[in-house]
């Protein structure tokens, strides 16, 4: 067994601005608690090791972060990664933006702060997800 743990981020879903008075009002991430993410984690575990049964991956063995993070799950391994996804989001008050990095910096970084993360310990052999906690504050 070897036994690591990672901070996770789920991706953002909406955001809800006061842009009035520079703030976030409300921010929804794609994963709501510890049982989504587990159920992320295994749903893209279990996809990267069927690629894999396939022979999907010719070049080198699948690897949790890079094929499974990296790939599959709907988080990012840091806030800031989260913040930066190029996907579309949904913002409500403030006309014109589509993805939290085209927000200013001041509500950028109210959104960084106030993402929702969690720690997820597992075997990074078999991949067994192991424990999933909330890293709130």
């Amino acid at each position: 067994m070897s036994i690591k743990i990672m901070n996770v981020f789920p991706m953002i879903h909406s955001i809800t601005i006061d842009k009035e008075n520079d703030l976030v009002t409300e921010l929804v991430q794609d994963l709501h608690d510890a049982d989504g993410v587990r159920a992320n984690l295994l749903a893209s575990v279990a996809e990267v090791k069927m690629y894999e049964s396939i022979n999907y991956y010719p070049l080198k063995k699948p690897e949790f972060i890079d094929d499974v993070m990296g790939s599959f799950a709907q988080m990012g391994l840091s806030r800031y990664i989260t913040i930066s996804d190029n996907t579309y989001h949904e913002i409500n008050g403030y006309l014109g933006c589509t993805r939290v990095w085209e927000l200013p910096v001041v509500l950028r970084d109210q959104v960084e702060k106030a993402l929702v993360g969690y720690e997820v310990e597992y075997d990074s052999e078999t991949w067994e997800i192991l424990n999933i906690t909330d890293t709130k504050e």
